[in-house]
């Protein structure tokens, strides 16, 4: 029995638009989940890392790490021959005692100055008074002007010799060197002890941070000069992850929302994270630092997948990673952001603050 070609072309039409509407709609659903999940594969595992340099330059007595031994902040790292700035603190607190009994002798000096001030005050005082008394005299002949001008004479030098004194205390005091309350001699001196104290203190070098030692390529008895990099740590203590992501999928991330992170090198794990921040400028494709190749230190560069089609640019978005892990920086790993989070703030604060903390040496003295 044959059957009718006009509803089996129905049929067939029917079927087509079937397949046509559903296509269409895991299409607009894909589409829809990429709008609210952008993601990207070319994602790098990083961290901060701080360069290892003495702040005085030695020679390298002792090592007390290995390389890519894991370290705590404050941990002794390498310590530098410090006896030349031994010797140069013990001169500084000689010359601190020495700028001592000088400061005690010029203020014995000024209490004699003083004193003799005070004495030729005290004279200048009676000649003048026997000046004043013996004036009135002359017009009555009790007295000779011989003798009137006498006293005159001698009440105007022992003036002049106040005014000598007066001269003598403001030396002896300049001498001194105070200035409001404290004396530069002594803080000068003070200051130099201090800085031999310090040169000392910065012969042991400590690590700054959790982390890892890196590069570690020196041994005892090599000579580092002061700021020069001896090795490097990697910060342990944040873990980020710079997420390349085009441009048309910035619209709808923003700080705060919640990322996940795939690790290439944790297969089936992921690990969870919170938008940082995103670049206001990288360099344009194509381009690079001529002072910074690579672009590093100025602006991010990211290179383009291809040169023969209009390509959106991608920016790297700054996703800091939450928990623990075995992370390795430099591993790949792809993201997905979760743009329907809310912005938490205060969870991204809290990561942040790990980066802002600061780091005191111990004392000269520990």
């Amino acid at each position: 029995m044959n059957s009718d070609p006009k509803k089996n072309s129905f049929r067939v039409w029917v079927l087509r638009l079937v397949i046509i509407g559903t296509a269409a709609v895991v299409v607009f659903a894909v589409w829809q989940n990429l709008q609210i999940f952008p993601r990207t594969e070319d994602a790098e595992v990083r961290a901060n890392v701080v360069g290892v340099a003495p702040q005085v330059g030695g020679s390298i007595t002792r090592i007390h790490v290995t390389d890519n031994q894991a370290v705590k902040r404050g941990d002794l790292l390498f310590e530098l021959d410090a006896r030349p700035y031994e010797a140069s603190a013990v001169q500084a607190k000689a010359h601190l005692e020495l700028i001592g009994l000088d400061v005690k002798a010029l203020r014995d000096e000024i209490a004699a100055a003083e004193a003799i001030l005070r004495e030729r005050r005290a004279k200048a005082d009676y000649a003048d008074s026997h000046y004043q008394r013996l004036k009135p005299l002359l017009a009555g002949n009790f007295t000779s002007p011989d003798r009137v001008q006498r006293a005159q004479t001698d009440a105007e030098s022992a003036r002049a010799l106040v005014r000598e004194a007066e001269a003598a205390v403001e030396r002896a005091r300049n001498k001194l060197g105070e200035f409001d309350g404290r004396n530069t001699r002594v803080e000068q001196a003070a200051a130099a002890l201090r800085d031999s104290e310090l040169k000392v203190s910065y012969c042991k070098i400590y690590a700054p941070c959790d982390g890892y030692v890196t590069n570690l390529q020196i041994a005892p008895g090599t000579y580092a000069s002061a700021g020069e990099q001896i090795f490097s740590l990697v910060d342990s203590s944040v873990w980020f992850v710079l997420a390349n992501f085009r441009e048309t999928d910035l619209r709808r991330i923003q700080p705060g929302q919640s990322a996940r992170v795939y690790l290439m090198a944790q297969r089936g794990k992921v690990v969870s994270g919170i938008v940082q921040g995103i670049p206001k400028a990288v360099y344009p494709l194509g381009t690079a630092s001529k002072a910074t190749p690579g672009g590093e230190g100025v602006f991010s560069q990211v290179k383009p997948t291809f040169d023969f089609v209009q390509l959106a640019q991608r920016f790297p978005v700054r996703i800091l990673l939450e928990g623990e892990g075995d992370f390795r920086m430099g591993g790949r790993a792809a993201v997905i952001v979760d743009t329907r989070s809310v912005s938490d703030a205060g969870r991204l604060e809290k990561l942040q603050s790990l980066e802002q903390r600061g780091f005191t040496p111990p004392a000269p003295n520990d």
